[in-house]
């Protein structure tokens, strides 16, 4: 008896691992290359070797596509290649037998072969993720500034002032990942952007078309490039884009991870320097035997799922990633959902235009203790454009990712030649909680103008702040000493240096443009000799501030 129940239970355990799925096929190397790392043109567009050349960062076997001999040598054995991750040496595939399952193990050059997803009725999964209520708005208001209903979210980031410094995201490309782009390629609101869209691709359905679905994709992308005068302007309107559809969104799987990985992939060959992304997984709502991928808060180590770490690589490769911290604060999962848990990623909370945090917006750690998210920008009453031209408002991280996206795209384009870590460490300094962290709002709001000027002048901690209208920096100084001044008209304005006794060292007039903030190098500053100053403003004792020159 004991025989026939041992035979039994065999049958029924081959039985159930054979049953079809997505399966993750992980080779040893990648010998027997028709690639070489000596000529990346090969794989690499010429826009993503020279971000790697611009930061120091060497190719290395992981930009090298997976060997397409293993690829042919597995191809008989499965149904088929969903994705080719040359970043983990992977392949996704669909195999429908558990005798394929062995074939493949078998091949000497494969390290192992583990289920992802098995096969469900999609019905199992249906549900609509992103169905939002978009409020009336009065379509004919025109603003008394350019952002019109975007601007407060714009001003809480300072990201306008950088706009009239003409950063406006110029050069930078920005991969936007989401559930497609509905409309885009015919909205009225982003006709100016259309000529910067460099390319599309649909990792759902394998083809260029990302513009029949995806209402949240074009909320979400609006948020950066939207542009109608006088009625909305978006943080980044004249950066360049990949608009990548890596959400299913019919379907919540484990699945969609590894599309975004392929999709990561992708935009970082083509030379993508920020991803921003509105979408995180939590748990599923099939139950775990259907579904060996079902997330535990354990999972969000930082490092352990599967998007996460293509968002770590992907950052290692020069890439800025920013993600959506998740809506769950107030659902029982709570805490923020992955990828936004990655080390290297740019987990990005909510505030409401108080700057109060929201209590929807997800909240950390993530599962290894690092504090998460990692910075906030306006995600309650944002506003945002619809694929049908209705300028409205929505509530989520979903928004206040791309808005904090398009900042960062802004100020790059003001230091091109910086690296990711330094784009990502001034912002990380310029936040108004950056000394006192919290599981609730990270570091706090950044301030891209204070980030600015941080770049501005490889920021050693030597900014001073006299008011909201003048800051000095560096001080002390060596040879450069800049004044950042704001005029709330055209004026021409004097800038005084005095020494200790009172004496007049330097004088300068500058003139100042109507309602913009300017930085005025003192190059004159270089020729004084070592020791304490006075520096005045227009002979205003308000605007007077201690600076020191140092030995160069």
């Amino acid at each position: 008896m004991k025989r026939i129940i041992a035979v039994f239970f065999t049958l029924v355990c081959t039985a159930a691992i054979a049953q079809p799925g997505y399966y993750w096929v992980k080779f040893k190397d990648k010998n027997n290359n028709i690639f070489s790392i000596s000529n990346p043109q090969q794989f690499l567009s010429q826009k993503s070797i020279e971000r790697r050349h611009k930061q120091g960062i060497a190719l290395n076997e992981t930009d090298l596509p997976i060997s397409e001999n293993y690829i042919a040598s597995v191809t008989p054995f499965v149904t088929d290649v969903v994705h080719r991750l040359k970043w983990f040496n992977t392949l996704v595939v669909t195999i429908n037998s558990q005798s394929d399952i062995n074939s493949i193990k078998a091949l000497p050059f494969v390290d192992s072969v583990d289920i992802i997803q098995k096969f469900l009725p999609r019905a199992a999964y249906n549900r609509n993720k992103f169905e939002e209520v978009y409020p009336d708005h009065d379509q004919s208001i025109v603003y008394p500034n350019i952002y019109g209903a975007a601007y407060h979210q714009a001003n809480m980031l300072s990201v306008d002032i950088l706009h009239q410094m003409g950063f406006k995201g110029q050069g930078i490309i920005v991969s936007s990942m989401d559930n497609g782009f509905h409309n885009v390629n015919v909205a009225a609101a982003l006709d100016s952007i259309r000529p910067n869209i460099l390319a599309t691709w649909d990792f759902v359905h394998n083809n260029a078309n990302v513009y029949d679905s995806g209402e949240h994709g074009t909320t979400t992308f609006s948020c950066l490039a939207g542009n109608v005068p006088g009625k909305f302007l978006g943080t980044a309107p004249n950066a360049n884009y990949l608009l990548l559809q890596s959400e299913d969104d019919d379907n919540e799987w484990i699945l969609e991870e590894y599309h975004w990985a392929a999709a990561a992939e992708w935009a970082d060959s083509a030379g993508a320097q920020i991803f921003t992304t509105s979408l995180g997984y939590t748990d599923f709502p099939s139950d775990t035997t259907n579904n060996p991928g079902n997330h535990t808060y354990s999972d969000l180590d930082g490092s352990k799922t599967i998007i996460a770490r293509a968002g770590n690589v992907a950052f290692g490769k020069g890439i800025l990633v920013l993600n959506s911290a998740g809506n769950e604060g107030e659902k029982p999962w709570h805490y923020i959902s992955t990828p936004a848990d990655g080390d290297s990623i740019m987990a990005v909370g909510a505030v409401d235009s108080t700057e109060t945090i929201t209590k929807f917006s997800g909240r950390g750690p993530a599962a290894n203790g690092k504090i998460k998210p990692d910075v906030c920008a306006q995600g309650a009453s944002s506003a945002v454009i619809t694929s049908n031209n209705f300028i409205t408002t929505s509530n989520g991280t979903s928004f206040s990712c791309p808005i904090m996206a398009g900042a960062a795209a802004s100020l790059w384009s003001a230091f091109p030649d910086k690296t990711n870590r330094e784009i990502y460490d001034a912002i990380m300094l310029s936040c108004d909680r950056f000394w006192k962290p919290d599981n609730d709002y990270g570091y706090g709001i950044p301030n891209f103008y204070t980030a600015y000027l941080l770049l501005k002048t490889n920021y050693d901690g030597n900014v001073i702040k006299i008011s909201d209208d003048v800051t000095i920096f560096p001080n002390p100084f060596y040879n450069e000493l800049n004044v950042s001044l704001y005029s709330a008209e055209a004026k021409t304005r004097k800038v005084e240096i005095f020494d200790l006794q009172g004496k007049l060292v330097l004088s300068k007039n500058v003139y100042m443009r109507n309602e913009s903030f300017d930085i005025i190098t003192l190059n004159e500053a270089r020729g004084l000799p070592v020791g304490e100053y006075v520096l005045r403003l227009d002979g205003d004792k308000k605007y007077t501030h201690r600076i020191m020159k140092l030995q160069p």
